[in-house]
């Protein structure tokens, strides 16, 4: 083996059930405990106050389920990647349960940056109609720039960049909406506040919004000719 040879083990990860209402960095600190707890030979930063290398894709909104996280985690020693996910996989509940790892290049690009494009399924507890819905989001593209509070300061998001395209159909209990999102240094997209912000507008006045169950069916990077690349 080289000295000071490195390895960069990209993990496929769920969060699910009541875990989705961890936080982001609550989530970080469950999966660097799973990594000790599966005597993972994890490399450290240097510094006064070394920390374990390891990177993730981008937070969830919390509150919101996902199919498709990632984890890079750098490895001081090759262990065969059946193995490491099998070890995650004792050492983590269910509801953050690894679905896949393998070894990829190791000066990839970082996770939350490269992955640029998402897909996500919105779950609406609402009496409008898929095609009500589907009108207002519209009207909103068509705005091209979505204003909202958040706290008590303005956000602006260009939807021109970050809305890709949607999808609605009605199910019992209201509508399920298919949210296509790309994200940059310039902004991202959080699906909820589009939701929110279509039931706020004149097309879905009068109608009710009880619930909006967010989950995230994947992530991509989208290459220059529109192509999109699997994480792994």
């Amino acid at each position: 083996m080289v000295e000071n040879e490195r390895f960069l083990l990209r993990v496929h990860y769920r969060k699910e059930g009541r875990l989705r209402f961890l936080g982001h960095l609550d989530v970080m600190r469950a999966l660097e405990r799973a990594v000790r707890r599966a005597r993972l030979p994890f490399c450290v930063t240097q510094g006064f106050s070394p920390r374990m290398r390891c990177a993730f894709s981008a937070a969830l909104p919390l509150g919101a389920a996902s199919a498709s996280e990632y984890l890079d985690l750098t490895l001081g020693s090759y262990v065969p990647p059946e193995e490491a996910l099998a070890r995650l996989a004792a050492a983590l509940p269910a509801d953050l349960a690894p679905v896949r790892a393998a070894y990829v290049y190791p000066r990839s690009p970082a996770l939350g940056a490269w992955l640029d494009r998402a897909s996500w399924r919105l779950s609406l507890a609402t009496d409008a109609t898929a095609d009500e819905v589907s009108a207002a989001v519209a009207a909103l593209a068509r705005a091209g720039e979505l204003t909202y509070l958040r706290g008590r300061k303005e956000k602006r998001v260009d939807l021109s960049r970050t809305l890709v395209g949607f999808d609605a159909r009605d199910v019992d209990g209201g509508v399920e909406l298919t949210v296509r999102t790309r994200s940059s240094n310039e902004g991202a997209l959080r699906p909820e506040v589009l939701v929110r912000s279509a039931f706020a507008a004149p097309a879905l006045e009068g109608r009710s919004l009880d619930g909006v169950d967010v989950f995230r069916l994947g992530q991509w990077h989208e290459e220059e000719d529109g192509s999109l690349v699997e994480a792994l």
